[in-house]
C-alpha cells in the first residue's frame, strides 16, 4: 500500500463526501430534516442523499487505485507515480508542489459544516425568533387585499344566509370557502394542517366568529405592550426552509396569564373575541381551559399551497 500524494488528498475527499452522505441519511431517517426543509422539498433531499452516495462509491474506487501505484523517490521533494500498462510503457508524473496550508483551508470549507451539522443539536427556533422577527397574529395578507374590488359571494352549496355573511373580494373567496366551514364546526382546532390558513380565515372575517369555540397547542410569546392578562399562543410556520421561518399566533387572555412562563407548551380551549394589536383589530381567545403540552419533535407548521382544490 502506498501513501502516495495523491492517495492522501483521495482518502480525505472520501472521508468528506461520506461524512455528509452519512448526515444527510441520518437526518432523513430520523425526520430531524423536517427541523431545516419542508415536506415538499424532501424528494430533492433524497435525490441528493443518493448522489452523495454514489459520488463517495466512487472515490473509494478511485483511492483504492491510487494505493496500488507505486510511488517514486527523487530528490526534487515530490511524488513521483511510476505505472505501467498492459503494453509495457511507461510514465512519469510529476505533480507540482502545493501549499499546505491551502489544501487545509480548502477542505475546512467543507470539513467544518460537516462538523457543526454533526455536534450541534437539531433544536426548532420558537420565542427568540418571534423576538427578532414579530408575531404575525393579524393575517396581514387577507387584509390587505380586502378593499381591492367590488365585494361578490361565493358559489358552492353554502346556506345563503352564509354566503352574505362571508361576502367577500374575488382574492379571499377560498378562504370565505374555508371560513363557511370552520363555521359550522362546534369546536375549531387549529391543527398544524392548514393551521396558517385557518388562522387567515379566521382574522379575515373575526366579526363572524366572535363566540365560537376554538382549541389551540402552541409557545407561550409575550412582547412589550401586552397585559398582564394576555400572552401569545404562538407556532413556527416554514415555508420552504429554516431560512424562511415566520411565527404566527393568537393573542390569548386569562386572569392567570402571568403564571405561565414564554416558550412553555400549552393545549388551550376558550372563546374567539377581538382585540387590537398594533393598531389592528385582530382575534382573540378568552381562555376557558389550560393545560400544559409537550413541543412537537418538528413543531413547524407549513402552508398548503393547494387547500384551496381541497376544499
Amino acid at each position: 500500500m502506498n501513501w502516495n500524494y495523491e492517495a492522501v488528498h483521495r482518502m480525505i475527499k472520501t472521508g468528506i463526501l461520506i461524512g455528509f452522505a452519512s448526515l444527510v441519511i441520518y437526518l432523513i431517517v430520523t425526520g430531524n430534516m423536517l427541523l431545516y426543509i419542508a415536506p415538499h422539498l424532501m424528494f430533492y433531499v433524497e435525490v441528493s442523499a443518493a448522489g452523495l452516495v454514489i459520488m463517495a462509491g466512487f472515490q473509494i474506487y478511485i483511492l483504492v487505485l491510487s494505493l496500488k501505484k507505486k510511488v517514486v523517490v527523487c530528490d526534487c521533494g515530490h511524488d513521483h507515480v511510476h505505472e505501467q500498462d498492459h503494453e509495457f510503457r511507461h510514465s512519469h508524473s510529476h505533480g507540482p508542489l502545493r501549499s499546505i496550508w491551502m489544501h487545509v483551508g480548502i477542505y475546512s470549507l467543507f470539513a467544518l459544516p460537516l462538523i457543526l451539522g454533526t455536534l450541534m443539536p437539531n433544536t426548532a427556533l420558537a420565542g427568540s425568533l418571534a423576538q427578532n422577527k414579530g408575531m404575525n397574529v393579524s393575517g396581514v395578507a387577507a387584509k390587505a387585499k380586502a378593499g381591492s374590488s367590488e365585494l361578490v359571494e361565493i358559489d358552492g352549496n353554502a346556506d345563503a344566509e352564509l354566503k352574505k355573511m362571508f361576502k367577500t373580494n374575488v382574492y379571499n373567496r377560498d378562504y370565505a370557502k374555508l371560513g363557511i366551514q370552520l363555521y359550522n364546526h362546534e369546536l375549531i382546532e387549529m391543527k398544524d394542517e392548514w393551521f396558517i390558513e385557518k388562522l387567515q380565515a379566521i382574522n379575515t372575517f373575526v366579526e363572524n366568529f366572535q363566540g365560537k369555540q376554538i382549541k389551540m397547542t402552541g409557545f407561550v410569546y409575550r412582547e412589550n405592550g401586552l397585559p398582564e392578562t394576555q400572552f401569545i399562543l404562538g407556532r413556527m410556520a416554514m415555508t420552504h426552509c429554516i431560512a424562511d421561518i415566520s411565527p404566527y399566533g393568537i393573542v390569548s387572555e386569562t386572569v392567570d396569564a402571568a403564571q405561565y412562563k414564554n416558550d412553555s407548551w400549552l393545549t388551550i380551549t376558550g372563546t374567539i373575541d377581538q382585540t387590537m394589536y398594533h393598531g389592528q383589530k385582530v382575534m382573540k381567545i378568552n381562555i376557558d381551559n389550560i393545560e400544559p403540552a409537550t413541543a412537537p419533535t418538528v413543531p413547524y407548521v407549513y402552508p398548503d399551497w393547494n387547500f384551496a382544490s381541497k376544499l
